[in-house]
């Protein structure tokens, strides 16, 4: 297993237990304790947790940018059923925008065998899954990518994204907080998101529970941007109050 491979399988310990034992994961990859340290102490300064005692913890505050190897073993089922009820949503011949995402990638999984779509991404992963469907014309954005996270960014993907105008466009987010809404520690996914939502004739929300009562340090918008929101019977009570008091149709699937 490389460094990343490890450092990746212990965000998903993380996120599957809330913490973890520097002796526990020294032997559960066969190194030394010296070489789990260092590694808690790299994910620590990305952002990704807080070092404690013997160990570490989820972090507290504002979170950090996750690879997308981290999100990908995450909630699975509950993408999977967002996913899906997503897809229910999309129409033979609309043209569909796709954010960056897993959960974004959970619905490319469930446009498979459809007729008559067209797919924009800003996402290789999610182009990759689609490319070879013969009844979807899969179009990627361009732009710079993100390692590690597969998004493109930047002025070229942003400025295609400005030029359209799809039938129904998802977006996806690592934090959601009643009073901030959407938030991410990207600078440059502000406007790439906010252009997501604007091209869009139908935006929604798709994102599952644990993402809420999280923020980041960039603001995105709040929840009125959007038509819908789709996530996961987990949602925390004051936000499916601040969703449902703001007339946005709320799917918990």
């Amino acid at each position: 297993m490389n460094i990343r491979d490890r450092l990746n399988k212990i965000l998903e310990n993380l996120q599957q237990h809330g913490q973890v034992q520097v002796r526990e994961l020294a032997q559960e990859f066969g190194v030394s304790e010296m070489t789990i340290r260092r590694d808690l102490e790299r994910l620590a300064k990305e952002g990704h947790l807080v070092r404690t005692y013997g160990g570490a913890t989820v972090a507290a505050g504002l979170i950090g940018e996750q690879p997308f190897a981290a999100k990908a073993v995450s909630h699975i089922e509950e993408k999977q059923r967002i996913g899906r009820a997503a897809a229910d949503l999309v129409q033979e011949g609309d043209v569909v925008l796709l954010d960056a995402g897993s959960t974004t990638l959970a619905i490319a999984r469930c446009l498979k065998g459809r007729k008559g779509l067209t797919v924009i991404t800003v996402d290789l992963r999610i182009a990759l899954e689609l490319c070879d469907e013969p009844g979807i014309e899969v179009i990627v954005t361009g732009g710079t990518a993100m390692p590690e996270v597969y998004n493109l960014l930047g002025p070229l993907a942003e400025q295609f994204v400005r030029s359209l105008t799809v039938n129904i466009g998802f977006v996806g987010t690592s934090s959601a907080d009643v009073e901030h809404g959407l938030t991410t520690p990207t600078l440059a996914k502000v406007t790439l998101k906010r252009a997501i939502i604007q091209a869009a004739q139908h935006a929604v929300l798709v994102t599952d529970s644990s993402k809420f009562n999280r923020r980041a340090t960039y603001q995105i918008c709040h929840f009125s941007a959007f038509d819908r929101v789709i996530t996961d019977h987990g949602l925390p009570p004051e936000a499916e109050k601040a969703i449902r008091e703001g007339g946005i149709p709320l799917d918990l699937v």
